[in-house]
């Protein structure tokens, strides 16, 4: 066999193991489905029954502190998406309240590591006849690397605060979903799918504990 034979045919192999990866890459990519955060949230109950919530009609309370308005403005951001919103028919009340502490102890003192904590207690509430739907504490973390430069600690700490922040407003929205779907009743559920669900049957509500 010649030479230019022999690179041909190397030529020929690596062009099909490209190929082949090129169509690897391309079904795992087929497999991802990517969501903005404010859609309106797919919730089951027990029976597997699902429907999408609507969350544009909740209004937040206000907030005190500064880590509080960043989770009250996640919040926002995250039932409405930043677009005009119908009026509120829920009232969720935030009470938020941060901290740090520092990681262990090393060798070297030069980037000790800091856990930031967000810690946020909230019920919800109807607006119309003030009943309560649910009430619970979510927590949202994020760890931080401390320098000789105050700057930059001040810097690094706030970007860890916003993450935190935006991690619980995150946590906080899915178990408002719930409570709100739980307490929906048949007819607002509409087009709701169940496995089990009879012919004619209309899907079962269950308790409004979140």
């Amino acid at each position: 066999m010649s030479s230019s034979d022999r690179r041909s045919g190397t030529t020929g192999r690596a062009t099909r193991r490209g190929a082949l990866a090129a169509l690897g890459a391309v079904a795992l990519l087929a497999g991802c489905t990517v969501h903005p955060v404010y859609m309106p949230v797919e919730t089951a109950t027990k029976d597997g029954l699902k429907s999408n919530v609507d969350l544009s009609a909740i209004t937040v309370s206000a907030a005190t502190t500064r880590v509080g308005q960043e989770v009250r403005n996640n919040l926002l951001f995250a039932f409405s998406g930043g677009k005009a919103t119908p009026p509120p028919r829920y009232v969720l009340n935030i009470d938020v309240a941060n901290s740090e502490e520092r990681l262990g102890f090393a060798k070297d003192e030069t980037a000790p590591a800091y856990q930031v904590s967000v810690q946020v207690k909230y019920e919800l509430r109807t607006i119309a006849d003030d009943r309560l739907l649910g009430r619970s504490v979510s927590t949202g973390l994020a760890t931080y690397n401390r320098s000789n430069q105050n700057f930059a600690n001040v810097r690094a700490r706030i970007d860890a605060e916003n993450r935190a922040a935006e991690s619980v407003a995150d946590e906080i929205r899915l178990r408002i979903a719930l409570a709100i779907a739980k307490d929906m009743p048949p007819a607002q559920l509409g087009t709701v799918k169940g496995p089990n669900l009879p012919a004619g049957g209309t899907p079962s509500i269950i308790s409004n504990s979140m």
